[in-house]
């Protein structure tokens, strides 16, 4: 039996695969179109992010059993075409759920004490300590969206440090651990002073925070999204920064970033990202949230170990 991976990935997947009597071939440059044939026998094929595994790119595999991404997403693969040819497409959000979570924990803190622009101003030898006083996050109420793995372990994180979460979730009901409030999106808009995005990218969710979105909230919030970059409309963020209903955002995950994850975008810098770029009350980071020694190994034997399981 061989597996055909198509991006760098883990040693512990590597070891994990032959362990269980499958061959590997590696194959990080090419594009289907130009895969040598035997590529095309491949019973596993494992991807993370550098092109869409589409109906065509499924129909090349005949042999095909089952698709595995290394990581938390599956927006990459066209899973209901490959569940009608009945290939199991397998995810690990559960190796980069803590990664993710203390990653947003400390983008808010940094939000709530000011601390990148505290940094600077030192670097710059400017002591300010009142324009700097920064909120305590217990006294605060904050609204997850999206209970899935990530989500419900960042509202766990929270819920230890004796913070108000309320949880909101379209497709559950009675999901939430101790310590956590279930509620409705209309709850989280009239109570929440923080919002945290853990949705997937879908076709329902694409742009979910819009203006719509942004306008509904009671109370000025601050808001991050660790999860994907098309799920915020850019555009709409600023907005609400300038009016007021966001007083600051911890961005992961960017709208404009390629699919591939590796870079932001060619050309011209889009007008409401070079904005979010000279706000004080913005932090950003490229889309490491999940990104840990950690988690890249427990990513890659956990995958390993679910593809074995199918197969």
């Amino acid at each position: 039996m061989n597996a055909l991976l198509l991006d760098y990935t883990h040693p512990l997947l590597e070891q994990g695969l032959e362990q269980g009597g499958i061959c590997l071939w590696r194959e990080y440059e090419l594009a289907p179109k130009d895969f040598p044939s035997h590529y095309f026998t491949a019973e596993v094929v494992v991807i993370r992010s550098r092109f869409p595994v589409t109906r065509e790119v499924i129909d090349l595999f005949p042999n095909l059993k089952v698709i595995g991404r290394l990581g938390a997403g599956l927006e990459n693969i066209d899973v209901d075409y490959a569940k009608s040819r009945g290939i199991p497409c397998l995810r690990v959000p559960e190796g980069n759920a803590q990664a993710v979570a203390e990653h947003s924990l400390g983008m808010l803190l940094g939000l709530l004490n000011h601390l990148p622009r505290a940094h600077c101003e030192i670097k710059e030898g400017v002591w300010r300590r009142e324009e700097n006083k920064g909120l305590e996050l217990r006294s605060r109420t904050v609204g997850i969206i999206g209970y899935g793995v990530i989500g419900s372990q960042f509202a766990r994180l929270l819920a230890a440090l004796g913070v108000i979460v309320l949880a909101y979730d379209k497709y559950k009901t009675g999901y939430a651990h101790v310590g956590i409030t279930e509620s409705t999106l209309e709850e989280l808009q009239q109570k929440c002073d923080i919002i945290s995005l853990h949705l997937p990218l879908t076709e329902e969710t694409r742009y979910f925070a819009d203006d719509t979105f942004f306008n509904a909230f009671q109370n000025p919030i601050y808001f991050l999204n660790t999860a994907r970059g098309q799920i915020l409309q850019t555009e709409a963020l600023v907005r609400a920064m300038k009016m007021g209903r966001v007083v600051g955002a911890g961005l992961d995950v960017l709208e404009f970033e390629k699919k591939s994850f590796t870079n932001l975008f060619e050309g011209e810098m889009p007008h409401s990202l070079q904005w979010l770029m000279n706000q004080e009350n913005v932090t950003l980071s490229p889309h490491i949230a999940g990104w840990t020694k950690e988690s890249f190994e427990k990513m890659g034997a956990g995958l390993a170990a679910k593809i074995l399981d199918v197969l």
